[in-house]
């Protein structure tokens, strides 16, 4: 079918090329030979005036003027007659016949015009009378038979002409029947495709809907576009997300990483990662979500679509290794992972890190005395407090092991840190705790030594000092131990440790 097409297209477009060249061709031949003969003979017109001011000369400078004129006319007829020849189809005689005819005239104006130089004004126009009009109209019998030869050319150009045009309409009307039944059968058949493809992509579209968690944000963070699937996880009905801004569903204590998401997107790069999103009824739910800049054809955004994927299970798997089953605090494995993102996170931003070591106060003889079902109760109690107390995202607690804690914090100095601590302190004794085998209170008190980094050391290095500052504390008791009891302590654990040397 499509070979048929291209061999009729093909037909008729050698047809139309062939009515062209004929047109060329009668232009070239007919139009443009008439043309020059025309301009001809108005120019032999204007060498017979020419030659008559010649005659009617008052003086010799005037008689010169009018043969310069004459000579000058005469060349431009001999030029275009030369021009003629390449267009002209017919015998190449009668264009040098023509050009013989003007030339023999030549010799008859000179004898004209010697006659009048030498004074036979009567004899000169009578020779112009007779001879020089006789061969002015040899001239222009000539030239009438270019126009006649070019007029017979004319209209065999018109038969053929004729003959191609009704070739070609009746090619053409059947290229077009042939077309119209053509595109009519893959009209259906695209439709046929169309509404094929058409209820692919809706069905697509409808799984998609139902089982992925998509939206479309507006470059102000209106939602736009929401789907299904993420409507019935986040509890939402679409016409209370459609047009209103919910920063991807964090909770309002995680503000700052709605802040550092749209700053990434904003500037035309994605953003992935992992959060906790807060649902319609205050659930939260762990997720993975990419969220990505829609770029223009200049790559400026014009909206943004973020998909989200549910990670919930995997983070509760997380959590069982990271999480102690006691406090339910982190345990000691993931501070080693965490201290080292912390202690990265401080460099980059060149922020203070604090790194605490908390130890209950004589915990063992507290088991002596009231059990170990009620030193684990203890230990569970103090984890809720310090879990209470440390709410800003970037604060971590710990369960190191025994009645050990750590808390790492961000953006504190040593001055900060100590009143922070200190509070954490006081506030672990005003549980009211009973501990009768306590020398230094009635209640359950804690032993905290601190480390704040302006320069982060090496990773190991910072619960060393950390460690070094709660020797100290403990020596005490009760009581916050910083930086410079961190150097103190390590002074004293070297003096010890000459003299059991020497001992």
């Amino acid at each position: 079918m499509i070979f048929l097409l291209v061999l009729g297209s093909g037909v008729a477009i050698f047809n139309v090329l062939k009515l062209a060249n004929l047109a060329e061709d009668m232009y070239k031949h007919h139009l443009v030979a008439s043309n020059i003969v025309r301009d001809i003979n108005i120019k032999l017109l204007t060498m017979q005036r020419d030659m008559k001011n010649a005659l009617l000369s008052a003086n010799e400078s005037e008689l010169h003027d009018a043969i310069d004129a004459v000579n000058a006319t005469e060349n431009q007829v001999l030029s275009e007659l030369d021009g003629i020849s390449v267009q002209f189809l017919g015998d190449k005689a009668l264009i040098q016949a023509a050009s013989q005819a003007v030339l023999k005239w030549r010799p008859i104006r000179e004898e004209v015009i010697a006659l009048m130089l030498s004074g036979n004004h009567a004899e000169a126009v009578a020779i112009n009378k007779s001879k020089g009009a006789g061969q002015v109209q040899h001239i222009n019998d000539t030239t009438q038979a270019l126009i006649h030869f070019a007029n017979t050319q004319a209209a065999a150009f018109h038969d053929k002409a004729e003959i191609n045009k009704k070739t070609t309409l009746f090619l053409l009307s059947i290229l077009l029947i042939f077309s119209m039944l053509t595109t009519i059968v893959i009209y259906f058949y695209v439709l046929r495709m169309f509404t094929k493809v058409n209820l692919e992509l809706t069905s697509s579209k409808h799984l998609i809907d139902q089982n992925m968690m998509i939206k479309t944000l507006n470059l102000e963070g209106k939602t736009t576009e929401i789907s299904s699937a993420f409507c019935r996880y986040t509890g939402y009905l679409q016409e209370e997300l459609i047009r209103q801004k919910n920063n991807f569903f964090l909770a309002e204590d995680n503000q700052a990483l709605a802040t550092r998401i749209w700053r990434s997107i904003q500037t035309g790069h994605a953003w992935e990662g992992e959060y906790v999103l807060q649902s319609a009824v205050g659930e939260n739910k762990w997720v993975s979500a990419v969220i990505e800049p829609i770029l223009d054809v200049d790559y400026n955004p014009i909206a943004y679509r973020s998909i989200v994927r549910d990670i919930s299970d995997r983070k509760e798997v997380e959590a069982l290794t990271i999480t102690d089953k006691l406090t339910s605090l982190y345990n000691r494995q993931y501070f080693e992972i965490a201290i080292k993102q912390q202690a990265s996170l401080a460099r980059r931003n060149k922020q203070y890190l604090t790194l605490a070591i908390l130890d209950m106060d004589y915990f063992k003889k507290y088991n002596e005395k009231y059990g170990y079902e009620a030193g684990d109760s203890v230990l569970a109690e103090v984890a809720i407090f310090l879990q209470q107390t440390l709410k800003r995202p970037s604060d971590y607690v710990f369960r190191m092991g025994g009645a050990e804690f750590g808390i790492l914090m961000l953006d504190m100095d040593e001055q900060q840190s100590f009143n922070f601590l200190e509070a954490i302190r006081v506030g672990v004794e005003t549980l009211n705790i009973a501990h009768e085998l306590s020398y230094i209170s009635d209640f359950v008190t804690v032993s905290i030594g601190f480390q704040a980094y302006a320069d982060i050391p090496a990773d190991e290095q910072i619960f060393i000092q950390a460690d070094k500052a709660l020797y100290s504390a403990k020596e005490q008791r009760n009581t916050v131990k910083g930086n410079s009891c961190a150097e103190a302590s390590e002074e004293k654990i070297d003096s010890e440790s000459s003299e059991s040397s020497e001992v």
